[in-house]
């Protein structure tokens, strides 16, 4: 019996069976990136985009781009890191995009959630919305990326272009800040 692949090494595919080379980059299987991170892709856009039609909007955006651009993957990282990043930055368009062009705020309908696992991320993920409201957008990702889709500290740095000691400096201050300080919103009423 063999040891089953890592996740990311089946998304890879290569013309010839030979093992893969410095100087060919590998090429992408996009449909299998969906259907092994296409959740991970809608929770971070709706994490970063707070509204779950932009976040629909956004995957579709993110996989066609994964598409359209599949031929740029080098190979250096993980295809889930490069996946997020283009994640990342689709989001990040949008919400500089609708700084500049507000629209009026429509109503959105509550999301329908058949299962209690489902209901409790929705809270968990309402919950850090709040909590990281006040908090600058590197930051956010910063404890996104760590605390929800559970990467290192080195893998985020690596995603966004800083350090691993600096994403853990982020997300320790944010944890500091929250110490000891209970948000009005949780508080009890003292009547």
């Amino acid at each position: 019996m063999t040891a089953p692949d890592p996740p990311d090494t089946l998304v890879l595919e290569r013309a010839d069976a030979g093992p893969l080379s410095r100087t060919m980059a590998p090429a992408l299987d996009v449909t299998d990136l969906y259907r092994r991170y296409g959740d991970l892709v809608r929770g971070r856009c709706r994490t970063l985009l707070r509204n779950e039609a932009d976040a629909r909007d956004a995957v579709q955006e993110v996989f066609l781009k994964v598409h359209r651009y599949s031929d740029s993957f080098r190979g250096d990282a993980a295809p889930s890191t490069w996946l997020f990043r283009i994640t990342t930055t689709t989001c990040l368009n949008r919400i500089r995009s609708r700084k500049r062009r507000p629209e009026e705020p429509v109503e959105e309908m509550p999301p329908q959630v058949s299962h209690d696992s489902l209901l409790d991320r929705l809270a968990v993920r309402q919950l850090l919305d709040r909590l990281l409201a006040d908090e600058d957008e590197r930051t956010r990702e910063c404890v996104v990326y760590h605390l929800v889709d559970g990467m290192t500290h080195e893998e985020v740095g690596e995603l966004l272009g800083i350090s691993g000691a600096a994403v853990r400096k982020r997300i320790s201050t944010f944890r500091q800040g929250l110490r000891g300080q209970t948000p009005p919103w949780l508080a009890e009423d003292s009547e």
